[in-house]
């Protein structure tokens, strides 16, 4: 009796294990509500020849060659490689364009603040002559400003362009501007620094991955410091253009940035790359790890939205909780292989977290050039600025302590510190 009592309970064990396991190999989840709505790619239908992804792709095309035809061949190449690094090669031996040049000779002052570099510092005859080397790349990229239209390549959004030669374009840019200051042409200054903000604001607006956004986070930084330089060496020019700037430079939120749309271009891309890819495989549930990612995602999402003082709060919970894969606790033991997937490639998305502190510094920085514009426009004295920030509205305050921007009488500068990192988020001379 006892041993036939035991048979069952071993059977029933058996059982359970072997109905775990099919469960585990065999059963998907379904989709979260909103899920698919929220990932749904734009189904608006751009021709190449109007789309700034496929540009840019082309950006570094041979002399002579159209950037729209070689910025095709650049995508379908990587589309139709085993792999990128075979794809690299082909597309170096047509001979591309590169940059004249090395990055590091624009951290003189284009980096600003920092403390000056003697003996560091690019000559005007060396940016005349990067500006006439660089001619055909540097008119290829402003000739972009006049296209509107954005569209990844593929269902995936990735395009295939040099992040650095977009970033020493604007370096050099940034310095055929100061040339325009230092010989006094500040209207032509002006007009280059407002077409390319415009420019970056559109590119910060489309739905892109956090790689490319972060490039772009870069390329707003030079170009906003190319304005700080400008309102300081000639602030005539901001009181002549002051209801335009006042406009362009109103304080924002993450809006400015599309959070939302970079989340869903980074879903997307490993979407394409690597969820689909695995459909064969029995215990590879996809579903379940596109549930997680977008769990995490919105997660990320609403507590971005929180004020950029507490955001630092958040930032670390949300490190703690989809940082590693360590955790057995957090697993869904009814589906642990999928758990430890889900887990370890959520973390990959946490890592990105770092670009919402950059987007709140861009919008301080923005803050403290209007701010800048409205101090020289109403004309108020360096003993009254303090006041004068102190009765201001609550918009303009340094995120980081929730209290007015600070005001350095003997340096005249506005600036904003995060207490928290002990780093300084912006600075404007006055």
């Amino acid at each position: 009796m006892i041993l036939k009592r035991t048979l069952y309970r071993v059977l029933i064990v058996l059982l359970l294990l072997i109905t775990w396991i099919a469960f585990v190999i065999y059963h998907d989840e379904s989709p979260d509500i909103g899920r698919d709505e929220f990932y749904a790619l734009n189904s608006k239908n751009i021709p190449d020849s109007q789309n700034i992804a496929v540009a840019l792709s082309g950006l570094n095309a041979p002399i002579g060659v159209d950037i729209i035809k070689h910025g095709q061949f650049v995508i379908g190449t990587y589309e139709q490689s085993l792999n990128n690094f075979i794809a690299k090669l082909t597309v170096e031996r047509t001979g591309e364009l590169s940059f004249v040049g090395n990055s590091n000779e624009f951290d003189c002052w284009s980096d600003f603040p920092v403390e000056e570099k003697k003996g560091n510092c690019i000559s005007e005859e060396r940016i005349k002559f990067l500006l006439l080397e660089n001619k055909v790349l540097l008119d290829r990229y402003t000739s972009l400003f006049d296209m509107t239209d954005w569209r990844g390549m593929s269902s995936n959004g990735q395009t295939h362009y040099s992040g650095q030669t977009l970033i020493n374009l604007n370096k050099l840019l940034a310095e055929e501007i100061k040339l325009n200051i230092e010989t006094g042409n500040y209207e032509m200054a002006y007009s280059k620094w407002l077409a390319n903000h415009h420019f970056i604001n559109h590119l910060l607006k489309q739905d892109t991955t956090a790689i490319e956004r972060a490039i772009f986070l870069v390329l707003d930084g030079i170009n906003l410091y190319s304005l700080e330089n400008l309102l300081f060496k000639s602030p005539e020019i901001g009181i002549k253009h002051f209801d335009e700037l006042e406009t362009t430079l109103k304080p924002t939120d993450l809006e400015r940035y599309n959070l939302a749309g970079m989340l869903r271009a980074d879903y997307n891309f490993f979407n394409t790359e690597f969820l689909k890819k695995q459909n064969q495989v029995a215990l590879f549930h996809p579903e379940f790890i596109r549930n997680r990612i977008y769990r995490a995602q919105m997660d990320l999402l609403n507590r971005a939205q929180k004020p950029p003082a507490t955001f630092s709060a958040s930032r670390l919970e949300l490190n703690k909780k989809y940082g590693g894969a360590a955790n057995v606790f957090a697993y869904n033991w009814l589906d642990p292989f999928n758990s430890f997937l889900s887990m370890r490639l959520t973390s990959e998305f946490a890592r990105n977290l770092h670009l919402v502190g950059a987007m709140h510094a861009k919008n301080v920085l923005i803050s403290s050039l209007n701010l800048s514009l409205q101090i020289k426009q109403q004309k108020i004295s360096p003993a009254n600025i303090k006041a004068f920030l102190n009765r201001i509205d609550k918009q303009y305050d340094c995120p980081f302590t929730n209290q007015p921007m600070q005001f350095d009488a003997q340096k005249n500068i506005l600036f904003c510190d995060n207490p928290e990192s002990k780093t300084r988020v912006a600075e404007v001379r006055l």
